[in-house]
């Protein structure tokens, strides 16, 4: 039995096929609040890293790193929903057509699971037992 086979590398990188929404199948990789935010930002415009880090900064309160952002845009990247373009001196992100797709099943997505989570929630206080 050859083991080319067992021994050819799997990426963990979300694509549009496997990630969960795009195509109705789950994958290892749902994406995260963070990835969402991103995608996001880059719908409502194009922009570079730093401006993208300043404005998460801003909306979530709190420090993002360079560690932290970049390999996320970079797995956006290899998952075909995010594209960069050169622009002289910067590199500038923008959203594609699968990215919107995931976007918008991601936030069905987490519409169902945060007011599931919310009705259980507020059942529970109204319901004595």
């Amino acid at each position: 039995m050859s083991t080319h086979r067992h021994t050819a590398a799997r990426s963990t990188i979300p694509t549009e096929t496997t990630i969960f929404g795009a195509r109705g199948i789950k994958s290892d990789i749902e994406l995260g609040m963070l990835q969402m935010q991103i995608l996001w930002l880059l719908k409502r415009k194009p922009t570079h890293g730093y401006e993208l880090m300043k404005e998460l900064e801003l909306r979530k309160n709190k420090k993002i790193t360079q560690g932290t952002l970049y390999p996320t845009l970079q797995k956006l990247e290899k998952g075909g929903f995010v594209q960069r373009e050169k622009d002289g001196q910067r590199i500038v992100y923008q959203i594609t057509n699968s990215g919107e797709k995931i976007l918008h099943d991601s936030c069905l997505e987490f519409c169902k699971t945060f007011f599931g989570i919310y009705q259980d929630f507020v059942c529970t206080k109204c319901v004595k037992k």
